[in-house]
């Protein structure tokens, strides 16, 4: 039973510079006069740090001491008075909201904490509402794969978790969800090549395998490969994440790795998923030219000159004819998300076939949403 006193009680407290912000925050920012709502939980029992205990004749005495006190978060009190006609009053330096786990059923006490917008719940999938005192509002902490002002939003790319400012500066593995299944990614953040903004990884090949060869099922179903090869940024683990048939996009990350170094190319491409692009087989162009698709490899770089027909499922109608062979060590091709200037569709990479070669692809979004890695 929650019951909330009808009238605030005011008590002036003067705080000392030193004291922790946590607690500075319970103040009136325009004085030094504290005044808070409590509200009372029959039969409950907050077991936390205790910052100070005495005996009382009634709640309010209680509850003025804990406004007193600037360490005091909320209170215990006694639900029956002893021989002398007293209540046993703890004043706690915490409450219910930060340590729910503490918070529990108990026959003997009372448990009175200060009214805040965190008596709503309005924290959703599982997220934690901290009070801000000062301010008389809330913050929601949101577990993993959830962002949003009340953690309402799934993230299904690293775009989503840039949007909201869950990013660090330096790139980092986090989770995102599909169908509302938690995956471990490597988002990349920030410009490594192919622009600013946020990458969300898709795809690694390695050349070297037979995994992805052109004709390879992993192309055309919604099956995933070796998800830890998601976790681990620009290596030679091959890995098909959903992002290849969940994440929509404007641009493509295309990187080739040639020893220890790797280029990468954008192409400007907008679509569902990677899997819309490629998945039933049509052929879709592009347009970057030879001399782009070469800057991959550098002065290396060697391509016959028949083969001019690039896009996505590039194949020759001669069948002698229907690949090209590319003089390359080491590529990667991947798909990011990424934009300074965001989109809501991701951007997807080609299809392509390469021997020796460690491909990486990625998407991003722009004006729309991105995927691949």
């Amino acid at each position: 039973m929650a019951v909330i006193l009808p009238f605030p009680i005011t008590v002036k407290a003067k705080l000392k510079h030193l004291f922790l912000v946590e607690f500075d925050n319970l103040f009136n920012p325009n004085h030094d006069v504290r005044q808070d709502f409590f509200i009372k939980e029959e039969y409950h029992y907050l077991n936390v740090s205790k910052v100070g205990t005495f005996a009382v004749y009634d709640n309010l005495d209680c509850t003025f001491g804990c406004l007193r006190n600037p360490f005091c978060l909320s209170i215990n009190l006694a639900a029956y008075k002893g021989a002398d006609g007293k209540l046993w009053c703890v004043l706690l330096s915490s409450e219910k909201f930060r340590k729910h786990e503490e918070y529990k059923r108990h026959n003997s006490w009372h448990y009175f904490f200060v009214k805040t917008l965190c008596v709503l719940s309005p924290c959703l999938n599982g997220g934690t509402c901290l009070p801000k005192y000062k301010y008389r509002t809330s913050i929601c902490l949101c577990i993993e794969g959830f962002v949003g002002v009340f953690c309402e939003i799934a993230a299904k790319s690293c775009r989503d978790l840039y949007d909201h400012g869950k990013w660090m500066k330096n790139n980092n593995v986090t989770t995102l969800l599909f169908d509302s299944k938690p995956t471990s990614v490597h988002c990349h953040f920030g410009d490594f090549g192919c622009g600013d903004g946020a990458w969300t990884p898709v795809m690694k090949i390695d050349g070297n395998k037979q995994t992805f060869r052109y004709r390879s099922a992993l192309w055309s179903n919604k099956g995933t490969f070796n998800l830890d090869g998601g976790e681990t940024g620009f290596d030679s683990q091959e890995s098909k994440l959903p992002s290849y048939w969940k994440t929509a996009f404007s641009n493509i990350c295309l990187g080739m790795k040639i020893g220890h170094q790797i280029k990468f190319i954008v192409i400007n491409q907008q679509a569902n998923s990677l899997y819309s692009l490629i998945a039933d087989g049509q052929y879709r162009s592009t347009s970057l030219g030879r001399d782009t698709w070469k800057s991959l490899i550098g002065s290396e770089a060697s391509l016959q000159f028949g083969c001019n027909k690039e896009g996505f499922n590039a194949i020759s109608t001669l069948e002698q004819s229907s690949r090209a062979i590319m003089n390359l060590t080491n590529v990667i091709p991947a798909i990011l998300e990424s934009g300074l200037v965001l989109k809501e569709n991701p951007i997807i990479t080609t299809r392509v076939e390469m021997w020796n070669i460690t491909q990486v692809i990625m998407v991003r979004k722009t004006l729309e949403p991105w995927v691949i890695f």
